[in-house]
């Protein structure tokens, strides 16, 4: 049997002790929990925080970027209206100078009617009929008779005096003056147009006047037959400059307002009312050039699979009549991979420097020392400007830039009407010109010259937009 109070002291002795020290344990432990157990919760509610901040800004950015899309749609529309705008501006633009050209033009007719008229009323005669002999009007006169002196007494009036009848002279009317006629000099030549060929021998003073003195020229941006155009930069405007500046460095040739002249299409691919004559004539008159270049340049595929083939079409426009006077095709085959440089400027010294620049260099060269020989044999012409019929004073827009000298000797003309071709395609075929008189330069400045006339210009047709011309006198028929 268990003795209680042996168990009662086994108790205090030890279960005691042992139960209080596993509560004094087990409060902090309790505590430890439940505070680990708080933030456990703590922890699950900032998970979800987090997952649901994470869901907002996924829905924020899949908002933005549809934000973006519609903003690039936006600005995609908006850059289609700023071209269609551009475009729009750049018809305006054509047209306000197609109004200014005709306006200029009304104004240059204007001047030369009213040249023309003062011209014709300083030298119009009076007509045969005009000039009348006077009416022989009665002069007789009523003559009273004076006695003579009183005879002495013993002399007597024998005889009656009568009265005389007196008639006056007879004036004869004055001579009627003939009518001024013009004559030309001997040497002039019969009506050749600006454009004609003249054919002389390598070594005439003719050649050698004509090669002295350098044409006018100018050019209209080119068109490009290629995809896509914007692989070389500034071809369209690029290639024409270029053009003049190598025609200008071979002493024939003048360049003249080339920024202003490639601002115009290419003449071949106007629309409108505006022909090709029409549109060279006022590039023409704009620059002030005697010829206009325009054409079309092609950089397709090669004739073989490994290469690629470049084809120049340069027109050559007459500035008077806007005729075409010489056409010049060049084309080259560039064999290899050589891609068409994109990196430099047409026309700058890194361009042709490079595989494909190069072989465009040499194309550019074969086709200047081929527009050269299409136009040797037009002569140079410039510009009737001025006429002071008093002073005997020409005005041509040729001066010491196109090596015009004092002392040289230049053939006047006379537009007489241009010459249209058959009904159906109302094509222009040329100006007829009439040869007036020889002009001689007396002064030299650098875009104009002054120069007197070898007969009065008051007793010819020449007017203000009239145009002299380089060809020269025969010298030995002077002889």
């Amino acid at each position: 049997m268990i003795n209680l109070n042996s168990a009662t002291a086994i108790a205090k002795r030890f279960i005691l002790p042992t139960l209080l020290a596993l509560i004094i344990l087990g409060i902090p432990l309790g505590y430890q929990y439940f505070k680990l157990q708080k933030e456990r919760g703590s922890l699950t509610a900032l998970q979800a925080d987090l997952d649901k901040n994470k869901a907002e800004l996924a829905a924020k950015r899949l908002s933005q970027e549809a934000e973006q899309i519609e903003k690039v749609k936006a600005l995609g529309v908006k850059e289609a209206e700023l071209i269609t705008m551009a475009n729009q501006l750049k018809k305006s633009l054509l047209l306000l100078n197609q109004r200014e050209n005709e306006h200029q033009a009304a104004i240059v007719k204007f001047q030369q009617e009213q040249s023309l008229v003062h011209q014709k009323a300083k030298r119009q005669p009076l007509k045969r009929a005009e000039i009348q002999p006077q009416k022989r009007a009665s002069l007789i006169r009523e003559v009273k008779a004076y006695p003579k002196k009183r005879p002495s007494l013993g002399a007597a009036l024998k005889k009656h005096v009568e009265a005389k009848e007196y008639r006056p002279a007879v004036v004869s009317p004055p001579p009627i003056a003939p009518l001024p006629v013009v004559k030309l000099e001997e040497s002039l030549p019969q009506a050749r147009p600006p454009g004609a060929c003249a054919s002389v021998d390598g070594g005439t003073d003719a050649t050698r006047e004509m090669a002295r003195l350098k044409r006018k020229i100018s050019a209209t941006s080119f068109k490009i037959d290629y995809r896509p155009i914007a692989l070389t930069p500034n071809i369209r405007s690029g290639f024409p400059e270029d053009l003049l500046r190598r025609l200008g460095e071979s002493n024939e040739f003048f360049p003249r307002n080339v920024s202003i002249g490639t601002e115009y299409p290419p003449l071949n691919a106007q629309s409108g009312s505006l022909s090709s004559t029409d549109a060279a004539r006022e590039v023409a008159f704009k620059t002030g050039s005697q010829f206009v270049f325009s054409g079309v340049i092609d950089a397709g595929i090669g004739r073989t699979d490994y290469g690629r083939w470049i084809e120049v079409e340069v027109d050559a426009y007459d500035g008077l009549s806007g005729v075409l006077v010489a056409k010049r095709r060049q084309g080259m085959e560039i064999a290899g991979e050589n891609e068409i440089e994109i990196r430099s400027l047409f026309g700058s010294a890194k361009y042709f420097s490079t595989p494909f620049g190069k072989r465009f260099d040499d194309l550019m060269k074969s086709l200047i020392k081929g527009i050269k020989t299409d136009l040797a044999c037009i002569p140079f012409t410039a510009k009737i400007t001025d006429i002071d019929i008093d002073n005997n004073k020409i005005h041509i827009d040729g001066g010491v830039a196109s090596r015009v000298a004092p002392g040289d000797k230049f053939i006047a003309y006379h537009s007489a009407k241009r010459i249209q071709s058959e009904a159906a395609s109302k094509g222009l075929l040329g100006v007829q010109t009439i040869p007036v008189a020889s002009l001689t330069i007396r002064q030299v400045f650098p875009l104009f010259s002054i120069g007197e006339l070898s007969i009065d210009p008051g007793k010819t047709e020449l007017h203000v937009g009239d145009f002299v011309s380089a060809q020269i006198v025969n010298r030995e028929k002077q002889k």
